[in-house]
């Protein structure tokens, strides 16, 4: 599993990815929340093209400071936005429904440094060029 933390040991959310997404770019994650007075834990389907589109984004904003990064898979069980803010700073939104978009929702915000966003946005380069790499081989064995 590849755990992608952003955040403080007492703040943060961390994404549990599996090794792999199914054929059809799929995959059961793992989020847990951790925000002034609350935490959560929610386990929503998700697509690699999901993690693709914020990886390239999240990338972006980390350089420029400017502008944002956006989660946001089809069914909505979790979604984050970050938005670059003065001074370095990261503004953290999101939500987390028990269920896909309902029942039990969780709407947090937290505010990081630049410099929360370097490790987990390595990491997330990192699974995405093996998962790309993955992706060739397996078309060139078709």
């Amino acid at each position: 599993m590849n755990v992608i933390h952003f955040g403080s040991q007492s703040e943060f959310i961390a994404i549990e990815l599996p090794k792999s997404f199914s054929d059809e770019g799929w995959a059961q994650i793992d989020v847990e929340i951790a925000v002034n007075c609350f935490r959560g834990k929610v386990r929503p389907w998700v697509d690699d093209g999901d993690f693709e589109r914020f990886t390239k984004a999240l990338r972006i904003l980390y350089d420029t400071l400017k502008g944002e990064a956006e989660f946001t898979p089809r069914e909505g069980q979790f979604t984050l936005k970050m938005v670059g803010k003065s001074g370095g700073r990261i503004e953290v939104s999101g939500e987390a429904w028990s269920q896909a978009t309902y029942e039990n929702k969780l709407e947090f915000t937290l505010d990081l440094d630049q410099t929360y966003l370097l490790s987990p946005l390595i990491e997330l380069e990192s699974i995405m060029a093996r998962n790309m790499r993955k992706d060739i081989q397996h078309d060139s064995l078709k």
